[in-house]
């Protein structure tokens, strides 16, 4: 009866153990990632050419380094890149933009993001944004200024929240803390100052 108990208790702390361990080392994984992006961007802004191929962390091409964006929210420090294409893997360590092809000074160029469940890295502060926010978005032509002006709780299969209107604007999106609804931020484009 002992020994019997003696195994369950070593399988729940094993599990306990492994509970623990896994997002520790998924977080840590990506946190490698996020460091290659930025090293790539180093390189690049030095003038030199970004690494290819080679070893296990992500290589970052210099293609994908032109398309991909830096988005600013001063309000609640938030200063995260957004990369081109939604993928699970660019989710797991980056902001990404939803639609293709957008333009930030034509459409609603909009951007999806986890909350993060750890730190501030993410969307988790997204939810304290207030209308009259600032939000900058900067790719390698210009850096475009919006202005919050609506912050709600949706559905998730509220895809209206993306379509285009008669003004470009921005829409950042990301889930409620039960996950089950999701928080859209939006704001008007009010000033585009182009790189010198």
């Amino acid at each position: 009866m002992k020994k019997g108990k003696l195994i369950i208790g070593i399988v729940f702390l094993l599990l306990g153990v492994a509970l623990v361990a896994t997002p520790l080392t998924i977080e840590r994984m990506h946190a490698k990632e996020v460091n290659a992006l930025e090293k790539a961007f180093a390189t690049i802004e030095a003038g030199d050419q970004p690494e290819t191929g080679g070893s296990q962390e992500r290589k970052w091409s210099e293609e994908e380094l032109a398309e991909t964006m830096k988005l600013e929210i001063p309000s609640i420090e938030l200063e995260q890149y957004v990369l081109n294409q939604t993928t699970a893997d660019n989710l797991a360590i980056a902001l990404t933009q939803i639609k293709a092809d957008q333009d930030p000074a034509k459409d609603n160029f909009s951007i999806a993001g986890h909350r993060g469940y750890r730190g501030d890295r993410f969307f988790r502060q997204l939810p304290e944004v207030k209308p009259g926010a600032e939000i900058k978005l900067q790719d390698k032509d210009a850096t475009y200024i919006y202005e919050v002006n609506n912050v709600e709780i949706v559905e998730p299969d509220d895809i209206a929240i993306l379509e285009n209107g008669d003004n470009p604007k921005i829409t950042l999106v990301t889930c409620t803390l039960s996950g089950k609804q999701r928080v859209a931020v939006t704001g008007e484009l009010t000033e585009i100052v182009p790189k010198s």
